[in-house]
């Protein structure tokens, strides 16, 4: 294997959690400050849905007899101004500065018997007030803030609102389960990294099929028994439509998969909520000089192959090391810097950044493209251009 592959370590399907438990109960690892590092990296950047795929590398299946639901439920339903401030404003969220964690992995100790720890730098974020009106606008009146609920295994799940523009999705739900909602593992770093994630000791879990995303759990105003989520998607190839899919198992998954069976086999309710949507949101194209292209929407954007060289691909993926920076400057000259981070070509690996990750979610695809879910609205309209390292994009 080539040293660039290498240094993408995880497998195809398989999460970086996964890969660092790869041999439990066989040897103990010491895993080195250079795989730290750029887990570090990998894990901020490529952070897909990890619900989606369970240790056995079984992807979660529709049952035949799945119960399809798209019933409104009108009653407390929050307004489109609140939804705004929840998904692209500041409701539950702070800027950050930037800062450092200590984490200590389980199951990793050195030569003197000590647990493992390695040091995470966190980046800077910064997020923006949303003008209602404004935003209303820039979203064309394709969000659809139609209210669906639907109750599975003693929870009920609530779609609040959502909007897609063809290649990504946002969604808007809420959790509730009297006694506590226990399915995910959450977190402010979790929000500020790879975001909330499932947790297979018990026996209900969802995902919206063929995306990847983050999932942002809104802590000042969720409670024990009602979390708010925000789910920043991106479609993959195989997507044919916006549903929220949500399993109960007879058993907790990490149950089934130490009995080393097929967790399909052992579905006890299964129900979908589709979400039909009423046209995706406009995309404006961008293009270099050298005839790189840009498509952006006001939620995302879609940066495609920079040009780069074989050896910059990782199975055919984009390789997000080859981006340092990403910048939208408006006509007025306000400015969007929406990633700053260290560009790992072996020539830059040394700089000293002051990174900053103003985005809701961010990975490469699997088509030479990278793939931005914004933290705020864009007004495309208004852009006089975008930035990425010392390319000039313009519109075309």
């Amino acid at each position: 294997m080539s040293k660039k592959y290498e240094e993408f370590i995880p497998a195809p399907g398989m999460s970086i959690e996964e890969f660092d438990h790869i041999t439990d109960g066989v040897e103990d690892h010491v895993f080195s400050a250079e795989y730290n590092a750029r887990k570090e990296s990998i894990m901020k950047k490529t952070n897909g849905t990890r619900a989606k795929t369970s240790h056995l590398g079984i992807k979660i299946a529709v049952a035949a007899a799945a119960l399809v639901i798209a019933t409104p439920f009108v009653a407390n339903a929050a307004t489109n101004g609140e939804l705004f401030a929840r998904i692209w404003g500041k409701d539950g969220k702070k800027d950050i500065p930037s800062h450092k964690e200590v984490v200590v992995e389980e199951g990793k100790v050195d030569k003197n018997g000590k647990t493992s720890t390695y040091e995470v730098d966190y980046p800077r974020i910064e997020y923006q007030d949303t003008d209602a009106k404004k935003a209303e606008e820039l979203l064309e009146g394709k969000f659809i803030s139609d209210p669906k609920t639907v109750e599975i295994g003693g929870y009920k799940f609530t779609v609040n609102g959502y909007v897609s523009d063809g290649i990504t999705a946002v969604v808007d739900y809420t959790i509730e389960k009297k006694g506590g909602v226990d399915l995910l593992n959450y977190s402010q770093i979790d929000n500020e990294a790879k975001g909330a994630f499932a947790n297979e000791d018990q026996p209900v879990h969802f995902s919206f099929p063929w995306t990847r995303g983050k999932l942002y759990v809104n802590l000042e105003k969720s409670t024990k028994d009602k979390l708010y989520c925000t789910e920043y998607l991106q479609m993959r190839e195989g997507f044919t439509g916006l549903n929220l899919e949500i399993t109960e198992y007879t058993d907790s998954l990490n149950n089934l998969h130490a009995q080393q069976v097929n967790p399909n086999d052992h579905i006890k309710d299964q129900k979908i909520i589709n979400l039909p949507g009423s046209g995706d949101l406009s995309l404006k194209n961008f293009e270099s000089a050298n005839g790189e292209k840009i498509s952006i929407s006001p939620i995302s954007m879609k940066i495609g192959n920079l040009n780069g060289k074989p050896e910059d691909y990782v199975d055919g993926g984009f390789d997000l090391d080859l981006i340092g920076t990403i910048k939208i400057i408006y006509k007025d000259g306000s400015e969007y810097l929406v990633m700053q981070d260290i560009i790992h070509d072996g020539k830059h690996d040394d700089d000293k950044v002051d990174e900053v990750a103003s985005y809701a979610y961010i990975c490469g695809g699997m088509d030479c493209a990278a793939m931005v879910n914004f933290n705020r609205l864009v007004d495309t309209g208004n852009i006089a251009k975008i930035m990425i390292n010392d390319t000039e994009y313009t519109l075309k």
